[in-house]
């Protein structure tokens, strides 16, 4: 399955040319991922552990957004919106 993903963070521009996602990051991929733990009891069926879910990652290349993304991953700014 193909599809493209951008990204649109206000004050950070990206470099992508398509022609409805201008000035936008590129995506190349995300990750986001939610684990339950569970455990079986003789008698008592299936358990259910607390949920672990992790941050919301993505990978792009390397263009003009990279500097002030790494900005605000470094210092703890908050992204208003994205």
């Amino acid at each position: 399955m193909s599809y493209d993903i951008f990204l649109k963070i206000d004050g950070i521009d990206g470099e992508s040319m398509d022609d409805k996602h201008k000035n936008e990051i590129e995506v190349l991929s995300w990750r986001w991922n939610i684990h339950q733990e569970s455990t079986m009891h003789a008698g008592s069926g299936l358990g259910s552990g607390k949920v672990s879910v992790t941050n919301l990652s993505f990978e792009h290349y390397i263009d003009r957004a990279s500097p002030n993304l790494f900005k605000y991953c470094s210092s703890g700014k908050h992204i208003p919106q994205a």
